[in-house]
């Protein structure tokens, strides 16, 4: 496997831990504001704009780790079925 698609792929595991991570914090911040008022209520919502920001900021890494040229492990899938349905990965042009 290539080591780009392997890093695109860790990156984006971790974007989405981040965005989970950020609706979790909101919840718990949301869910113990009446109960514990705003002070814990706060703590949490300041976490969630932590992991927010995380997330972003490993999305623009991710961004620029990516495989370029549109292609990616899908296509390199793709392309080994073809050749081994036709023997040959060459498009016609009609």
């Amino acid at each position: 496997m290539n080591p780009r698609i392997a890093w695109h792929r860790v990156l984006v595991t971790v974007v989405v831990v981040f965005l989970v991570l950020t609706v979790g914090f909101y919840v718990t911040s949301v869910v113990l504001a009446p109960a514990d008022g705003r002070n814990v209520a706060g703590l949490f919502v300041g976490w969630a704009m932590f992991a927010m920001v995380g997330a972003i900021v490993f999305g623009i890494i991710d961004f620029f780790v990516r495989p370029l040229g549109g292609r990616s492990g899908d296509a390199e899938v793709i392309a080994a079925a073809e050749e081994a349905r036709t023997g040959s990965t060459r498009t016609q042009t009609r």
